[in-house]
């Protein structure tokens, strides 16, 4: 099994792709919002499940932001300003 701080590395390296192929779909006037739109989620997702992997919080396989977070909240660990919304 992969050490805490290995599995919240490879979850940012996977978000900064996400981020990466974000940044070069948005000047593209021909990019479909929603293709953006899921890079920008998967990148969030994947920086909650870095945390959460870091802090050795247990989760599910999911794709649910709102669950990440709450997941944060529960252990008593520091959540994203705004997250709420």
């Amino acid at each position: 099994m992969k050490q805490p701080l290995d599995l919240a590395q490879r979850y940012l390296l996977i978000a900064d792709r996400d981020i990466n192929t974000m940044r070069i779909l948005v000047p593209i006037t021909e990019s479909d919002d929603e293709a953006i739109g899921f890079h920008a989620q998967q990148a969030v997702e994947k920086c909650l499940k870095a945390l959460l992997s870091l802090h050795q919080i247990p989760f599910r396989k999911t794709h649910d932001i709102g669950e990440l977070v709450d997941l944060l909240a529960d252990f008593g660990k520091s959540v994203p300003p705004h997250a709420e919304e």
